[in-house]
C-alpha cells in the first residue's frame, strides 16, 4: 500500500467527523476527503507527511472540476495550492505559488469580489513583498512571473483589507492585515487586527494554527 493511499484511507475513516468542524473555505460541494487531508495536513508535525497529505488533497481537488467548474471547489483548490506553497521550499514554493496565482485568476474571473479569493491574492501579493531582491530575482527567473514583478504593498493591503471587510468572521482574513500592518510599520493596527482575530473561536485545526500564530504576533508585538 502506498503512502497516498494509507493517507487516503485515514482521510474516508475520519471524513464523517469533519462535519461538525468543517471550515469556512470548504462550501458544501467540496468532498470531506479534501478538507479532512487538509485538515491532517495542518495537524501534523511531521513536514514530509503533510507535503503528502496536500499533494494527495489536491490531486482530489484537481479531480472534482474535471465533473464541471464550480467555485467552491476551485477555492479549494486554491487554498491547497496556498498551504503547499507555504510548506514547499525554492521552487516547489514557486511553482505552487504560480498555480495559486492562476487559481485565483479564474475565481475572480467570474467572481471579482470573492471574499476568499481576494485575501489569498492579497497575501500572495505581500509575500513577494516580503522576498529579499535575491529570492525575488531568482523566483522570477524561475516562473518567468508576472505576478512576481507586479507585487505591490498597496495591492496586497487593498485586498485583505477588502476580505477582511466582506467576511470579518474569517480569523485569518483579520491575521494576515495584522501582518501587513506589522510589516509596513503600524503596530497599532496591526494589533487591533490581532485582538479581533483572537475574539474568533477556532473550529478546526486549520483556524487553531491561526489562533496560534496571532498568539505569538501579540507577543511580539507586546501586547
Amino acid at each position: 500500500m502506498t503512502i497516498a493511499t494509507t493517507i487516503l484511507a485515514a482521510a474516508v475513516v475520519a471524513a464523517g467527523a469533519a462535519d461538525q468542524r468543517r471550515p469556512s473555505w470548504a462550501t458544501d460541494s467540496v468532498s470531506d476527503t479534501v478538507v479532512t487531508l487538509v485538515e491532517r495536513a495542518t495537524e501534523t508535525n511531521d513536514g514530509h507527511l503533510g507535503k503528502e497529505l496536500l499533494i494527495e488533497a489536491e490531486r482530489h481537488a484537481r479531480a472534482s472540476l474535471a465533473g464541471g467548474d464550480d467555485i467552491g471547489r476551485r477555492y479549494a483548490l486554491a487554498v491547497v495550492l496556498g498551504l503547499r506553497a507555504q510548506a514547499e521550499d525554492g521552487r516547489g514554493k514557486v511553482q505552487a505559488a504560480a498555480a495559486l496565482y492562476e487559481e485565483l485568476g479564474a475565481i475572480l474571473a467570474v467572481e471579482p469580489n470573492h471574499p476568499g479569493a481576494r485575501h489569498m491574492l492579497g497575501r500572495l501579493h505581500a509575500g513577494i513583498c516580503s522576498m529579499n531582491r535575491v529570492t525575488r530575482w531568482l523566483a522570477t527567473q524561475l516562473v518567468g512571473g508576472d505576478v512576481l514583478r507586479r507585487a505591490t504593498w498597496e495591492a496586497a493591503e487593498e485586498n485583505l483589507a477588502y476580505a477582511e471587510g466582506r467576511a470579518p468572521d474569517v480569523a485569518d482574513h483579520h491575521l494576515q492585515l495584522a501582518l501587513l500592518y506589522r510589516d509596513t510599520g503600524r503596530p497599532k493596527l496591526a494589533a487591533e487586527e490581532v485582538g479581533h482575530a483572537l475574539r474568533i473561536q477556532p473550529r478546526n485545526a486549520l483556524e487553531r494554527s491561526v489562533h496560534a500564530e496571532a498568539l505569538e504576533v501579540r507577543s511580539e508585538l507586546g501586547q
